[in-house]
């Protein structure tokens, strides 16, 4: 610690004398720390690399020591006995790291990829052809089909059936004219939106149930929203209209009390007793009959269709399935007294099974996910086209049409609306379907393009804000070209027909492969042309090509726009950007000052105390 002692208020004498001493004692640590890196030297292990430091010159020598070296030095010398201690421990050491055998190399092989196994139904089905243009047989050539029907599908204007209903209603046929006892296997139907599955399930479910006896619940169609089970309702109605089968709704629409009138009804002869044959109905509406209806009963129920069967699968309402299952075998005990012995006779007479088909565009391949329908031999019937490489794995994707034209733009944040209104103005597109990712975007849109295309098209607004009395109005203004675009939500992408859409354009770009595949179905259905356009942002264009390869799609063709096209109409964009701040405003001021109003209406007044 002699070179940290302060030498004031000496003579020079004596400085010289310290500086002298210091000097010493400076070689002698430099000799120390000399001896100690060679000692470190020989103790390595042979695997460790040592750097050597550049050696400083001999008139630097001395000026450059550390002090980081001055201190490892006194440490040592503070602590001897560890480091003796140390030293003794050094030879067992390392002749016990010798005695280890080092695993492994220094090459790394890639993982060998485990392909998924599926089922043997589910890797094996039978293909549905997208083509619906080409359709040679005539509804008249149909032999298996029932005169009444053929008749009613002449005069809804219907040639010919899609490849969809000539492969699945012959099965669905072919099933039950073999023997009563035998259970008709489960299908599932995974085609695009606009292929024809409704009446795919509609056709033999009238056909098979024109001929039974008496009138019950025998048929049970459950879809995820109002508008969808409105919409299938209305095909039964149709094809039921020359047949004594009765169609009932169960949406929501109405109060429960009056759907439970048209349902059931009593009588002094035989109780309850049920007044339709086939139900058409939401989850959870379907649920609350279950459980406050008394006499709905599905003892004698022949069909479960499930309509948009992914859908279901993802959300389900009140675990309904389960409820199902339970009505039934507690029917069934109360039908029976309990379980029934096993003979001949019983088996005989035994209420036949529920036959289930799934329908979808859209249809999981989990079979986890599909095993909680509890399917019986399970036949699928599927439009995707099986991978042909061998490094992707062997498994179907979705499907669209093959009449749709799919197509994407890519452009700046700023120039997405000059893009549609290039579209409706200068290409001349009519009626056109956008959809935007919420609400507030697809109100702002209508606002802007109602302003900003005055006198030249007509703007409505379509969400979930509206009822459906509203939805229902605006979609028959739609149908008879009174309004040339409809903008709205996801809501209008499951399953809803929207008659005679020509365009497509997803104004925000999907979130998931399954959404993309329902909006573009809105657009070339039944054999007609359609086009779908996805205006992208460049730092998109990534995402969307990775969420078309998870659907086993191409990446799409792009509509290149000249630059001068965006300055054209940069002047009146503008103008109708103020335009629309100003609507926004006074519809967000007069939204404040009815809440206000509703705030002050039922504000309690204070009471007065008596005197």
């Amino acid at each position: 610690m002699d070179l940290f002692v302060l030498n004031r208020y000496r003579d020079t004498s004596e400085v010289v004398d310290l500086m002298t001493q210091e000097s010493v004692h400076l070689e002698k640590l430099k000799q120390k720390i000399e001896e100690r890196k060679k000692l470190h030297a020989t103790n390595k292990e042979s695997d460790i690399i040592i750097i050597k430091q550049p050696q400083p010159k001999e008139d630097q020598r001395d000026t450059e020591l550390s002090l980081q070296d001055i201190k490892i030095v006194e440490d040592e010398e503070n602590n001897n006995e560890d480091r003796e201690l140390t030293t003794r421990d050094k030879p067992l050491k390392e002749k016990s790291l010798s005695e280890f055998k080092v695993l492994g190399t220094n090459e790394f092989k890639k993982k060998i990829k485990v392909s998924r196994v599926l089922p043997y139904w589910l890797s094996h089905p039978l293909n549905v052809s997208t083509d619906l243009q080409n359709l040679s047989k005539p509804i008249e050539e149909e032999d298996w089909l029932h005169n009444t029907l053929r008749t009613t599908l002449k005069n809804e204007g219907l040639s010919s059936l899609f490849p969809v209903q000539k492969q699945v209603i012959p099965f669905i046929l072919k099933e039950y004219k073999v023997s009563h006892v035998l259970r008709p296997r489960d299908i599932c139907v995974s085609a695009p939106t606009g292929s024809g599955k409704t009446l795919a399930f509609v056709l033999p479910i009238i056909q098979i149930l024109m001929g039974e006896v008496g009138c019950f619940i025998r048929g049970l169609v459950v879809l995820p929203v109002q508008e969808l089970a409105t919409q299938v309702a209305k095909v039964f109605k149709r094809y039921c209209f020359k047949t004594r089968l009765r169609v009932a709704l169960l949406s929501g629409s109405v109060p429960l009390q009056q759907e439970q009138q048209k349902i059931v009804k009593y009588t002094e002869s035989s109780g309850w007793v049920s007044d339709v044959d086939i139900i058409v109905c939401t989850a959870g509406r379907l649920v609350e009959h279950l459980q406050n209806t008394e006499g709905f009963s599905l003892k004698h129920l022949k069909f479960l269709v499930i309509d948009e069967a992914d859908r279901i699968m993802d959300h389900i309402q009140n675990d309904w399935l389960y409820h199902v299952d339970k009505h039934i075998k507690v029917e069934n005990c109360l039908m029976t007294g309990g379980l029934p012995t096993l003979n001949w006779n019983n088996i005989t007479q035994q209420q036949s099974y529920i036959h289930k088909m799934l329908f979808s565009a859209t249809l999981s391949q989990d079979p986890e996910k599909l095993e909680r329908w509890g399917l019986f031999q399970p036949m699928l019937f599927s439009a995707a086209k099986l991978n042909d490489s061998e490094d992707e794995e062997q498994i179907r994707k979705y499907s669209t049409p093959a009449e749709l034209k799919e197509n994407c733009v890519v452009c700046n944040p700023e120039n997405k609306p000059l893009v549609l209104y290039h579209f409706l103005v200068k290409e001349k597109w009519d009626k056109v379907l956008c959809f935007t990712n919420a609400a507030e975007s697809a109100h702002r849109l209508a606002v802007l393009l109602s302003v900003w295309g005055k006198n030249k098209f007509k703007v409505a607004e379509l969400s979930a804000a509206l009822d459906r009395i509203k939805r229902e109005a605006v979609l028959k203004k739609f149908t008879k070209s009174e309004v040339n675009v409809l903008i709205g939500t996801d809501a209008l992408a499951r399953g809803i027909d929207v008659p005679d859409c020509n365009y497509v354009v997803s104004y925000d770009p999907p979130r998931n492969i399954k959404t993309y595949i329902h909006r573009v179905g809105r657009t070339g259905r039944a054999g007609r042309l359609g086009q779908a356009v996805t205006v992208l942002l460049p730092n998109q264009s990534s995402v969307f090509k990775g969420l078309l390869s998870s659907g086993g799609k191409s990446e799409l063709p792009k509509i290149e726009i000249p630059p001068n096209v965006f300055e054209h109409l940069s002047e009146t964009y503008q103008c109708a950007i103020v335009e629309t701040k100003k609507i926004i405003h006074n519809e967000m001021q007069t939204k404040v000052q009815k809440s206000i109003e509703i705030k002050r209406r039922f504000k309690p007044k204070k009471r007065k105390l008596d005197s």
